[in-house]
């Protein structure tokens, strides 16, 4: 499953969705038939329909942006207009190497254009809710300055401003806005020779928020303090809830939880056996997407689920790819994510799909 590793480990070691899920039928692992990607839109031009010409999958996956000489195009988020993504560019492959980040229009050529592309340095932004209407920036982790991770913000068009500052060893990473803009949810995370006696398998992250502005930043979930490890936490469109990953200590098994935004009512969303990574809302708040290997796939796939739980329910259908960091696209009709032919040893490229429908 995709679980990055903080900016500094990975250059160190180189509106209504329509959806109704309680009417779609499928196995208990998942796997039932293909939702019907049917629907009519009524997107802006180039946003809510097939590209004449564009590379498709067999399950309907469009293809946005391939990058060349073994880049690796990964985390797309969608501006808050859904005209573009967001997206991170690895130089040496998946989670490998330096890292830009980008903007890729979804109208004309679909050409991507650099917005921080800084050498030796990796600026990694979290697929979901990192670029904030209210805020008119998007967020993101990099190394630049301190040497270690630290939450940054943009706005579009404009110069990287820091938001916090740090000198514990740890790093700061995976940051999403909550919807007024004033806060930033981030993942805490220790190099290996920080973490507790096992090493990666016993990393045990938190989960933190910070004002926008700055300031002292307030902890939600406290890994080392419950034995978990928390990690790309999203902040929901209501406000009320941001939904995350953990796993408890000595296993490799990663669950769905929701946690509310000043830090109680944790809830486990997804129990499943499986892995289950990468969670970010629709737009009406109501159905989570995610990664996930459910029902023992060779390859993690993308799955939606309602957001108080229940069945999750297929969405990609190529075992012979991973798919994986998924976005729901503002107007709740497209999911974008990442896919990586092979798996994740090769570098990923981006995708969309029609969101499932009744």
């Amino acid at each position: 499953m995709r679980n990055r590793a903080p900016v500094g480990a990975v250059l160190a070691v180189a509106a209504t969705t329509g959806l109704l899920l309680a009417g779609c039928s499928s196995s208990g692992s998942g796997d039932g038939p293909a939702p019907d990607r049917t629907r009519a839109t009524g997107a802006p031009p180039g946003t809510g329909a097939p590209r004449p010409g564009a590379e498709r999958r067999a399950d309907g996956a469009e293809l946005l942006y391939r990058a060349e000489g073994g880049r690796s195009a990964q985390n797309p988020a969608f501006a808050p207009d859904g005209r573009s993504v967001l997206l991170t560019e690895f130089a040496d492959g998946y989670n490998r190497g330096a890292a830009a980040l980008e903007v890729l229009p979804l109208e004309g050529e679909r050409k991507p254009h650099k917005v921080l592309d800084e050498p030796d340095r990796a600026a990694v932004n979290l697929p979901g809710t990192s670029w904030s209407a209210a805020a008119g920036a998007f967020t993101f982790a990099t190394d630049r300055e301190s040497g270690h991770d630290e939450v940054w913000l943009m706005t579009p068009g404009g110069a990287p401003e820091r938001v916090t500052s740090h000198t514990d060893g740890s790093g700061y990473n995976e940051p999403s806005f909550s919807p007024d803009g004033e806060w930033i949810v981030f993942q805490q995370s220790w190099e290996p020779e920080h973490a507790a006696v096992h090493g990666d398998s016993a990393e045990q992250d938190s989960l933190w928020k910070v004002r926008r502005g700055g300031g002292a930043p307030v902890r939600l979930v406290d890994g080392r303090g419950t034995g978990t490890d928390n990690r790309q936490p999203n902040w929901s469109p209501t406000g009320d809830r941001i939904v995350f990953q953990r796993r408890d200590a000595g296993t490799e098994s990663w669950s769905l939880w929701t946690v509310e935004a000043d830090g109680t009512g944790l809830r486990r969303v997804v129990d499943a056996p499986g892995e289950h990574t990468d969670p970010s809302w629709s737009p009406d708040g109501r159905y989570l997407v995610f990664s996930s290997d459910l029902g023992d796939l060779p390859r993690a796939q993308v799955f939606v689920v309602a957001a108080d739980g229940g069945r999750p329910v297929r969405v990609t259908r190529d075992d012979a790819s991973y798919d994986g960091a998924p976005s729901w696209s503002p107007d709740g009709r497209w999911i974008a994510f990442e896919s990586a032919p092979g798996g994740e040893s090769h570098p990923a490229a981006l995708w969309r799909i029609p969101a499932p429908t009744p």
